[in-house]
């Protein structure tokens, strides 16, 4: 007689068929169970002691990316209700390499900068003008492991531009929001 084995468990971002979800824009499908909602935000969530939510992935500073709206209630909102002071957000679908510089960049801009909305600005204005070989130099002087340092000099390869972060789709979605 064979061992009994049960299945495997499914894919954490996969739900299998009795599980609630949510299909999104991309085709990916999201279980609401394991995010976390507005609702929450504005119920359940206390920041006092927060001064920065940096919200990095796509669209995250829009209310409704599907209509045209005057509503002002979004994941930057609830932040600032749940009492965090700034929150870092963007106005439309991002390019990950570029936000991943952007915001090692704006955390390196804040410890020394006025205010949130100064260091993203220092930062945006840095990507903004950075030469190939400025870049090359920044990017040395970080601690990256191995697999990330191919992955920067695979996109260096593939940019042939000597300002390789000019064009805004790289570093404008990004805005400041707070006191």
């Amino acid at each position: 007689m064979e061992p009994q084995t049960s299945p495997p468990p499914p894919e954490s971002n996969q739900p299998d068929e009795k599980q609630r979800y949510v299909t999104l824009r991309s085709g990916r499908k999201a279980i609401p169970e394991r995010c976390l909602t507005l609702r929450e935000i504005f119920a359940d969530l206390q920041l006092p002691q927060c001064s920065l939510v940096t919200l990095s992935a796509c669209e995250t500073g829009l209310t409704d990316s599907t209509a045209m709206t005057d509503e002002y209630i979004g994941l930057p909102s609830g932040f600032l209700y749940a009492g965090s002071m700034n929150v870092v957000s963007s106005l439309w679908a991002v390019d990950d390499f570029a936000t991943a510089i952007l915001m090692i960049k704006f955390y390196q801009e804040l410890p020394d900068a006025d205010s949130v909305a100064v260091a993203l600005n220092a930062a945006q204005n840095w990507m903004r003008g950075v030469s190939m070989e400025d870049f090359r130099v920044w990017v040395g002087l970080l601690n990256l492991d191995e697999k990330s340092r191919q992955s920067v000099e695979l996109w260096l390869v593939c940019s042939s531009e000597e300002q390789p972060f000019r064009d805004p789709k790289y570093w404008a979605a990004f805005c400041a929001t707070g006191y």
